[in-house]
């Protein structure tokens, strides 16, 4: 996959990734969400690494 394709993957699933955390926690702050995702994103990227 091209790079600029990667980064759009990565950036649709952080945001995806931050939105599935805030229905799962309603009262979470969006610092509180951008965290989550800071956390997940090497699980992310070896995903959409993975997919290639």
């Amino acid at each position: 996959m091209e790079q600029r394709g990667m980064m759009k993957m990565a950036l649709i699933a952080g945001a995806s990734e931050a939105l599935k955390f805030k229905r799962e926690h309603p009262k979470a702050s969006d610092e509180e969400a951008l965290q989550h995702v800071n956390r997940e994103s090497t699980g992310l990227v070896t995903k959409i690494g993975s997919d290639q």
